[in-house]
């Protein structure tokens, strides 16, 4: 569980899903040889991982909760 905290700290993660989305954009280019797609996917991309951000930073706030509520 540390090691999930740690991977969702702001710093970092912004930098982990940028090069996410970099990589992902170079492969769809190289895919579809079309800029208009590329550029699509990669906004749809960029929009599930903040999604993924989200989940996963409720999911810490409901794991302290209910720890904080079994002490």
């Amino acid at each position: 569980m540390t090691r999930f905290v740690q991977l969702m700290r702001a710093p970092g993660i912004y930098l982990r899903m940028l090069a996410a989305t970099l990589a992902f954009s170079l492969i769809t280019y190289l895919h579809y040889k079309s800029v208009t797609l590329t550029l699509y996917y990669s906004v749809i991309c960029i929009f599930l991982m903040q999604f993924g951000y989200i989940g996963g930073a409720l999911f810490l706030i409901w794991r302290e909760k209910t720890r904080r509520k079994a002490n």
